[in-house]
């Protein structure tokens, strides 16, 4: 919900780097929260890494949950 609530103070399209970031913008797309493109991870010599995620709207859905949660004081 963090997150959700910082993309909203954004202006839209915006790229989310780092693992557990994308991974966040993962779990709000799958909830329906927003429409982000996120590629596949790339394989490297030492294992992988994730490229960054392109955050394109917030959904209805995901404003009305912006609403009623809203972010830590």
């Amino acid at each position: 919900m963090n997150l959700l609530h910082r993309l909203a103070a954004c202006e839209l399209p915006i790229s989310v780097a780092g693992g557990a970031e994308v991974d966040a913008v993962r779990v709000l797309r799958m909830a329906g929260h927003i429409k982000a493109d996120i590629p596949r991870p790339l394989r490297t010599l030492n294992g992988y890494t994730q490229p960054a995620a392109t955050v394109h709207e917030i959904t209805s859905l995901g404003r009305t949950m912006i609403k009623r949660f809203p972010p830590p004081r």
